[in-house]
C-alpha cells in the first residue's frame, strides 16, 4: 500500500509528464483541435463538478447553458477549420 507521500510523488511525476507533453504538442496543434481539446476537458470538468451546495432544480438550466456554450464553440471551431 502506498503512503500519501508516495502517492503525491507519483502524481507529481504524471503531472510533469503531461505538462511536458502539452508544451511539446500544443505549438504544433491546429487551433481548431486545441479548441476541441479545451471543450472536451470542459465537458469532463462539468460532468465531475456537480456540487451538493447547488440546488438540484438549478442543475438542468446550468447544463443547458453549458451545452449551448459548447455548441457555439464547436461551430466556431468548425468555421475556423473550414476557412483553412
Amino acid at each position: 500500500m502506498m503512503t500519501i507521500k508516495e502517492w503525491a510523488a507519483e502524481y507529481r511525476l504524471i503531472n510533469e509528464a503531461e505538462r511536458e507533453d502539452l508544451r511539446r504538442r500544443l505549438p504544433l496543434e491546429p487551433v481548431e483541435q486545441s479548441v476541441r481539446s479545451y471543450f472536451g476537458l470542459a465537458r469532463l470538468a462539468l460532468t465531475l463538478s456537480g456540487s451538493a451546495d447547488e440546488p438540484a432544480e438549478l442543475w438542468p438550466s446550468r447544463m443547458a447553458y453549458y451545452r449551448q456554450l459548447d455548441e457555439r464553440w464547436q461551430r466556431l471551431a468548425e468555421r475556423v477549420a473550414d476557412a483553412h
